[in-house]
């Protein structure tokens, strides 16, 4: 699969330069200071894009976008950790255009405005860049999906749940999930670790409202977690087995319902 993506982003430098791209570039910056340049492609359905000014891993990259729809309106997207993504949506209203950039990992868009000079020096420029990054597969390696900061942010997820317990209940149970059985799209489409953490935080709130619970739990130092397709919840021996299912309603009821007939 790696294979493929790189001979798909060399097709992509091929026709990036093979594309004619707009004299003058947009120029865009923020409150805050973000700027964003953004040099057209002459048909309108693409652009190289440069994002400066960010404390993140995607500054100063330049990337080819395609203008695709985003909500009602359209936006430049690219790949970024495995995923399709906006990086600057267009607003064509009234009197034309406001634009907002999304930066990965952050949840509000930034809102930008045009910068009146636009110089087109800056175009050749920022294609120099762009080609010169391409061949270091610098925007390739941003495109792959990084796994291993998925499960970094996925964990933490289940460790904060498991110390939630030991402070309502004063109980050592801790989570366990079988990583290497979740695959990379479960990954990138679904919160893992916050669906398998669902019954450490029942039993860390069950505790909270009623301290009494707290000894029905204590046969049991584990809760082992599997993503599956079906929602089920047992218990072997010392250990809770818990199968939680991404489409399954009412989980947190379903959990509550058989803490307490334990």
């Amino acid at each position: 699969m790696k294979k493929l993506f790189f001979i798909a982003c060399i097709l992509l430098c091929q026709q990036s330069f093979a594309l004619e791209f707009a004299k003058y570039p947009i120029k865009l910056t923020s409150a805050k200071g973000e700027n964003v340049v953004i040099i057209p492609s002459t048909d309108k359905k693409q652009a190289l894009v440069k994002v400066t000014g960010i404390n993140h891993e995607i500054d100063d990259i330049v990337f080819l976008t395609d203008l695709k729809p985003h909500g009602s309106n359209n936006a430049y997207k690219y790949t970024y950790d495995g995923t399709q993504r906006s990086l600057v949506s267009v607003n064509a209203g009234y009197r034309c255009c406001s634009y907002t950039l999304y930066i990965p990992d952050t949840r509000d868009g930034i809102y930008l405005t045009i910068k009146e000079e636009s110089n087109p020096v800056i175009v050749e420029d920022i294609k120099a860049q762009y080609q010169q990054q391409l061949s270091n597969n610098t925007q390739a390696k941003l495109a792959t999906f990084n796994r291993e900061k998925h499960l970094e942010s996925q964990q933490k997820n289940i460790l904060a749940a498991n110390k939630e317990i030991d402070k309502q209940c004063g109980l050592k149970i801790n989570t366990y999930v079988d990583w290497k059985s979740i695959d990379d799209t479960s990954l990138k489409q679904y919160a893992v670790g916050s669906f398998c953490a669902q019954v450490a935080k029942e039993i860390a709130s069950m505790c909270k409202k009623d301290q009494s619970f707290k000894s029905d739990l204590a046969q049991f130092n584990a809760i082992e977690c599997q993503f599956t397709n079906e929602l089920k919840l047992r218990k072997n021996n010392n250990t809770l087995i818990f199968k939680t299912a991404p489409k399954a309603a009412n989980q947190r009821q379903f959990i509550e319902a058989y803490l307490l007939n334990l």
